[in-house]
C-alpha cells in the first residue's frame, strides 16, 4: 500500500485538481494536502509538476507569477474576493 504522497503523486499525473478536490479524495485537511503538495512538487523529477494558475473571475486578472500553492485571497486589481484556486498536475 502506497504512502498518501505516493498515491498523491499517481493520482496528479495525467489529471488536474485543486487542493479541495486532493484534500477530498484522499481524506485529509487541506493544510496536511498542502504540505504534501509543496513535497510532490520539489521531487517530481524528471517530470514536471505544473501549475495552472488562479484567477480573477471579476476581472480575469491571472496569477501567473506566483510561487506559492495556496488560493490567493484577493485580487490585486480589483480587490475581488471571487478567485479560482490554482490547480496542478504532473506531465
Amino acid at each position: 500500500m502506497p504512502t498518501i504522497r505516493k498515491a498523491m503523486a499517481e493520482a496528479l499525473e495525467g489529471r488536474l485538481y485543486d487542493l479541495r478536490e486532493l484534500s477530498k479524495q484522499f481524506h485529509i485537511k487541506e493544510r496536511e494536502a498542502l504540505d504534501h503538495l509543496e513535497h510532490i512538487a520539489r521531487s517530481a523529477r524528471p517530470k514536471r509538476f505544473v501549475i495552472d494558475p488562479a484567477c480573477c473571475l471579476d476581472c480575469g486578472f491571472v496569477f501567473k507569477k506566483r510561487d506559492r500553492l495556496r488560493t490567493p485571497s484577493k485580487c490585486p486589481l480589483c480587490r475581488s474576493l471571487s478567485i479560482t484556486p490554482p490547480r496542478f498536475t504532473i506531465s
